[in-house]
């Protein structure tokens, strides 16, 4: 099916809208009964609690770590694993950092997203 005029893209993101939250509501209560009882295998996927782990690192470790020999031993450049994240490069801009001085040391990467963000108008 084709979405035709604004009246039937309204109605299909609103469609939308409702799915995403049943589903949020379903996977909360899942996430409860597995927390609970462990994983459940469907046949197709198997719903479980599975671990991430993420490293924090203060900039002055980070500094040191760059700085230490351990990397280089390797033979790696340090900065090839090493980047500033998207949040970090938007503080440095909100500091005054202009994004024609990021352009000297990088290339932006543009990307296109579909999604949907609050309404300014906060719903009907």
């Amino acid at each position: 099916m084709q979405i035709k005029n604004m009246k039937e893209a309204i109605s299909t993101a609103n469609e939308i809208e409702r799915y995403e939250s049943a589903a949020k509501k379903l996977k909360e209560k899942l996430k409860i009964f597995v927390e609970a009882n462990g994983p459940v295998d469907t046949g197709e996927s198997i719903w479980s609690i599975s671990k991430g782990i993420s490293w924090v690192f203060s900039g002055e470790s980070l500094k040191e770590f760059a700085a230490t020999e351990l990397l280089t031993m390797l033979g790696v450049n340090p900065w090839n694993y090493l980047s500033i994240a998207s949040a970090e490069l938007k503080a440095l801009v909100k500091l005054g950092l202009e994004e024609s001085t990021l352009k000297k040391y990088g290339t932006p990467k543009i990307t296109n997203r579909f999604a949907s963000k609050k309404s300014p108008k906060g719903g009907c």
